[in-house]
């Protein structure tokens, strides 16, 4: 959906074409500038493999007597 499309809707005073087109526009412009941001926040979108974390469990020496 463009512009056009959403000039068009409201010329012909269609409100459901309207809303349509008006939020079909909006979606790919708010996705547009949070990947924008992403990228401006967290580098370039190259991502490769995830990363796994590995859980770390610390022994203590009161959980060791305690068994």
């Amino acid at each position: 959906m463009s512009v056009s499309d959403l000039i068009k809707s409201a010329i012909d005073k269609d409100a459901n074409g309207f809303e349509g087109s008006f939020n079909n526009i909006m979606a790919d412009r708010m996705t547009a500038a949070i990947g924008q941001k992403y990228d401006s926040m967290y580098g370039a979108s190259d991502v490769g493999e995830p990363v796994e974390m590995e859980a770390q469990v610390e022994v203590t020496p009161e959980a060791t007597e305690s068994e």
